[in-house]
């Protein structure tokens, strides 16, 4: 392994992507700190999740950017003109979109590099505007490992770094305000029993789990830990979160926190919780990346490469042989839901009791 000596002092980032993708592929942070520790970093990322890349550690700056804007390449040339006014040594593409990749050749980054392959996907005609194309490790297959650990050996990679250790992307402290809130609001649960936050919709059906199910697993949670119960959620998420209360033994265990919380102040309280009980959204990855132990419930997609990026944090799945292929993307290809069905409570309530076992 060649190691890159270069170091870079104003280094541009972008990330055109999904809140969960966006915190799974923040494990390059770590990795640019330590390798330039006095850089300046800036993260161009989509406008609405501006808010979330600042909380992220080792960021110093966010260019939030509308990519559907109907500017069109134009809006792209002039924002490339915009950013080579700023003088970047390095340009770092997470996700290279057609926009993204002329962005930084109009910006004239002199050295622009694409992590494309992290995920096992090739550059088309992008592939001449940058000048290096990063590829995994010999013998890593991003199949078998967590996307931000594959994004976090590229990136290792790309500085000669041999380090195999994971380190996980970590928030930015809480603002007071925040802090404030989530202890006033946990002071009123019993001092003795386990504090857990659940995570109950997705935007997609083929990831969300049956009420009944979450019911059984919260009463169960109640029963064997004296659990205190935080439902978490949009006003969206309220019909779901009534049926689940209406099936349940234990409601006085809850605290009904749908459509009641910020952004701000659900991350704060994540921080706090000794578990955040979560379908495959991007609830998981800020809970992970706040230090909380997550146990994610996963139905199509790959539990190995999307579990979140944190210290303690597993996935539970069926392991049908279609999940992880890209077969069911939108709840439009497929009709079944085996995959839905084959996460059964036992095997929930065995992944929380082993998660419990390993942080006690």
């Amino acid at each position: 392994m060649i190691r890159n000596e270069m170091t870079y002092k104003n280094i541009f980032v972008d990330g055109i992507m999904h809140m969960g993708d966006m915190i799974m592929t923040a494990s390059v942070f770590p990795v640019l700190r330590k390798h330039c520790p006095e850089a300046r970093i800036t993260y161009l990322c989509s406008a609405n999740l501006a808010f979330v890349a600042e909380l992220l550690e080792g960021v110093d700056e966010v260019i939030p950017y509308r990519y559907a804007s109907g500017g069109g390449y134009g809006d792209v040339w002039r924002m490339g003109r915009q950013l080579s006014q700023r003088h970047f040594d390095l340009g770092i593409s997470l996700d290279p979109r057609e926009r993204v990749t002329l962005m930084k050749w109009f910006a004239r980054i002199p050295e622009r590099i694409s992590m494309e392959q992290a995920l096992g996907w090739k550059l088309g005609w992008e592939k001449w505007f940058y000048t290096r194309d990063l590829e995994l490790p010999a013998g890593w297959s991003y199949q078998e490992h967590s996307m931000a650990a594959s994004f976090q050996q590229m990136m290792r990679g790309f500085f000669g770094d041999p380090s195999q250790e994971f380190v996980p992307p970590q928030l930015k402290p809480m603002a007071a305000e925040q802090e404030r809130w989530a202890q006033k609001l946990l002071q009123k649960a019993p001092a003795a029993g386990k504090k857990i936050a659940l995570c109950i919709q997705t935007t997609s059906r083929t990831k969300d789990w049956p009420a009944e199910k979450f019911s059984q697993v919260c009463d169960w949670l109640a029963e064997t830990y004296g659990a205190t119960l935080y439902l978490t959620g949009i006003p969206a998420h309220r019909e779901r979160g009534n049926a689940i209360l209406q099936e349940m033994k234990h409601r006085e265990a809850v605290v009904d926190l749908i459509g009641k919380t910020s952004f701000l102040e659900l991350t704060a309280l994540l921080a706090h919780m000794d578990l955040l009980l979560t379908l495959d959204t991007g609830t998981a990855h800020i809970g992970a990346a706040a230090g909380c132990p997550v146990v994610t419930l996963f139905t199509f997609n790959s539990p190995v490469i999307y579990r979140a990026p944190g210290k303690h944090c597993v996935g539970v799945s069926g392991h049908l042989p279609c999940s992880g292929k890209h077969i069911c993307i939108g709840p439009s290809r497929c009709t079944k839901s085996d995959c839905v069905d084959a996460v059964t409570v036992p095997m929930v309530e065995a992944a929380i009791k082993k998660l419990f076992q390993e942080t006690a």
